[in-house]
């Protein structure tokens, strides 16, 4: 049971297919000849068979003038599928920048997370898409919030080696000192991942030293596991970078 009474899961409806396939003349043909509350029904209970509206296909698929008509006609910018994602959470996934700026322009919430705790923040972090990073962060997103492996969006971008995410989410004041349900922070991660420009990054932050030096739940410290994990080569450039960045010092 949804907000708006039963949902009516229909795949095959046009009005899901038109907003997919970004046939606005259709959509507005469909929405035109309904009455008021026909229209609406159609707008927030009528669902696919993973429970995504009108407006979750279209977005979906980057149809910016079908999800704007949508929108005026009373489609409900916060929808949850089945698995949590809004519109918001697609957009921000795939980088569809323009698309996610008209839903934050609909007053989209930037924090609602999915079933999995992901929020849009974590995906436009995860998949390096820093338009849609600036534009969640200069609408009020939260800097940190965890999903269900404790992985805020600072440690996903670290994670997937995205090393100007990481150095935009710092800038906006992202807590590098967090650690994941596994107890790896930031520079546990990087090392892990091999992803030496990440670990660039990092070496500059003000708490480097403690990041390094701190134990996760095996007991490993991240200067433990750049001496355990990676070849000798990339050791070399890492010591390099890091006495470089202590002025010298090792």
């Amino acid at each position: 049971m949804s907000a708006f009474g039963p949902l009516l899961v229909n795949q095959q409806e046009p009005l899901l297919k038109f907003a997919e396939e970004g046939d606005l003349a259709g959509v507005q043909r469909i929405l035109g000849e309904a009455s008021e509350a026909d229209r609406l029904q159609k707008l927030k209970k009528l669902r696919d068979e993973d429970s995504r509206t009108a407006l979750h296909r279209a977005c979906a698929a980057g149809h910016k003038e079908v999800a704007a008509y949508l929108l005026s006609q009373g489609a409900v910018v916060n929808v949850e599928d089945d698995a949590g994602w809004t519109p918001l959470h697609s957009c921000a996934s795939k980088g569809a920048d323009v698309l996610l700026d008209l839903l934050l322009e609909a007053k989209a919430d930037c924090d609602t997370a999915t079933s999995t705790g992901s929020t849009a923040l974590h995906f436009a972090a995860s998949k390096g898409h820093q338009d849609a990073l600036r534009s969640l962060l200069a609408a009020g997103a939260k800097r940190n919030p965890r999903d269900h492996n404790g992985g805020t969006p600072l440690l996903r971008a670290v994670g997937a080696g995205r090393a100007q995410v990481v150095r935009l989410l710092l800038e906006a004041e992202a807590d590098v000192a967090l650690k994941d349900r596994a107890g790896e922070n930031a520079m546990h991660i990087a090392i892990n991942g091999h992803h030496l420009p990440v670990c660039e990054v990092l070496f500059g932050v003000d708490s480097a030293e403690r990041l390094m030096t701190q134990e996760n739940d095996d007991g490993k410290t991240g200067a433990q596991l750049l001496l355990e994990l990676l070849p000798m080569e990339t050791r070399g450039a890492l010591k390099s970078i890091w006495r470089d960045s202590r002025g010298g010092e090792d």
